[in-house]
């Protein structure tokens, strides 16, 4: 379009102040605030500002329609062979179900992909890759909505990653902290010398990789990476001692548990305790998980009952009312599920969580009805919640009130030696 054209549109528009157009346009969905960024050039500037991209985030995040449960599919067999192009499926949070495949753009052969969390409608995800008989990792940043994509600089496969929001500095970091090699480690730790965990921080507004000079408890972290309150958060365990280290491996030894913190913000590592009584829960379950629940800290646990081959799962549900606060851990649901309970991928935006059972079967449950359903998922998939917006991946600055959506990432019940 030519700029006379260009301006002959704009004389032709209804003159509505410039308050009320952004009133209308941010109650739209990204997909039709994309085809009229051509309607003229007043509207495409409004659009891409900054002040507007927040004020729709803002609005998108009080819809709840606005919030999907993304899936990837996971081939059958060897995880590590996924055959490409892959597809994206987005699962709405209300009662009703819609489901739309979107074309993951910088798939390919040969490879895992797995997503590491999602803030702000920007999605993290790692992408593992077979070249000969080596493996390499990519990460990726991902606006599904907008369609826009951009890798980050490579770096080494670590055991805990996350994904989150810098609200002071307006930028988005992911943390990848770095395992502790010694003596007696496996092959290929054992040709490594004895060494500290390390973290390396990527910085969007950068985009390169920096060490962080700090302290990093060394633990066995599970990859489930939660997002709340400018903190990332892993559940651990301690395992100071090599025999106890190897008993957890066979599932002899629980462990004692904590939450490890790691503030966006000012980089450093906290601890949250947890209260006496969940912290006995945790010790004896097979399988927990931390989650969000109504923007509240959630931990889901499941412990094994009952005499084989009459094996059932008992289930508990617990949220720290007051964050922060250790005493405040209250345990709001227990349920008993008749299959063994692998794993938690948290909860759906009408509270109902997803949980994965034998032979990697998907199921939800509600609190409300005590009901279980089988959502029409794919048995072998890895799921994130995401929020719709115009969130752009190029490095700008941001108005101060951006919120910070606290989207948790794909839960899974891994432990990894660190």
């Amino acid at each position: 379009m030519s700029s006379s054209a260009s301006s002959s549109s704009d004389d032709l528009l209804p003159k509505l102040p410039e308050d009320v157009i952004e009133e209308i346009l941010k109650r739209l969905p990204v997909r039709c605030l994309l085809r009229f960024r051509c309607v003229c050039r007043s509207w495409r500037s409004t659009i891409d500002g900054p002040l507007f991209v927040a004020l729709h985030l803002n609005h998108s995040a009080l819809d709840p329609s606005n919030r999907y449960l993304a899936y990837l599919h996971l081939a059958q067999g060897n995880p590590l062979h996924l055959a490409s192009p892959r597809s994206l499926c987005s699962l709405s949070s209300g009662d009703s179900l819609s489901m739309s495949q979107i074309e993951v753009p910088f798939a390919a052969p040969f490879s895992r992909y797995r997503f590491v969390g999602s803030c702000n409608g920007l999605i993290c995800l790692t992408k593992i890759s077979r070249i000969g008989l080596r493996y390499h990792l990519s990460t990726y940043l991902w606006n599904l909505f907008t369609r826009k994509h951009k890798a980050v600089p490579r770096s080494r496969v670590g055991s805990a990653v996350g994904f989150g929001f810098d609200a002071r500095s307006n930028d988005y970091k992911i943390v990848r902290i770095y395992p502790r090699y010694g003596a007696g480690d496996s092959y290929p730790y054992a040709e490594h010398p004895v060494s500290k965990p390390r973290v390396e921080i990527y910085s969007l507004s950068t985009n390169s990789w920096r060490s962080l000079k700090c302290e990093v408890p060394t633990l066995s972290c599970s990859r489930a990476t939660v997002f709340l309150n400018g903190n990332l958060h892993w559940f651990v365990s301690h395992h100071n001692d090599r025999f106890v280290s190897r008993l957890k491996y066979l599932g002899r030894d629980r462990g004692y548990g904590s939450i490890l913190l790691f503030d966006v913000t000012s980089e450093v590592f906290n601890k949250m305790a947890l209260s006496a009584e969940l912290l006995r829960k945790v010790c004896v379950s097979r399988v927990v998980v931390l989650s969000l629940l109504n923007d509240l800290l959630a931990v889901c646990t499941s412990s094994a009952v009952g005499l084989y081959p009459r094996r059932r799962s008992a289930c508990s549900i617990w949220v720290m009312k007051e964050y922060g606060m250790p005493e405040s851990w209250t345990k709001l649901y227990s349920f008993l599920v008749d299959e063994k309970v692998r794993g938690f991928d948290g909860f759906t935006m009408n509270g109902e969580l997803l949980m994965v059972i034998d032979d990697h079967e998907r199921v939800s449950w509600n609190p409300i009805t005590r009901q279980f359903t089988y959502p029409p998922l794919v048995m072998r998939s890895n799921l994130v919640t995401v929020v719709e917006s115009l969130v752009s991946l190029e490095p700008r600055p941001m108005p101060l009130h951006l919120p910070v959506l606290q989207i948790d990432s794909a839960c899974e019940s891994v432990d990894i030696d660190m």
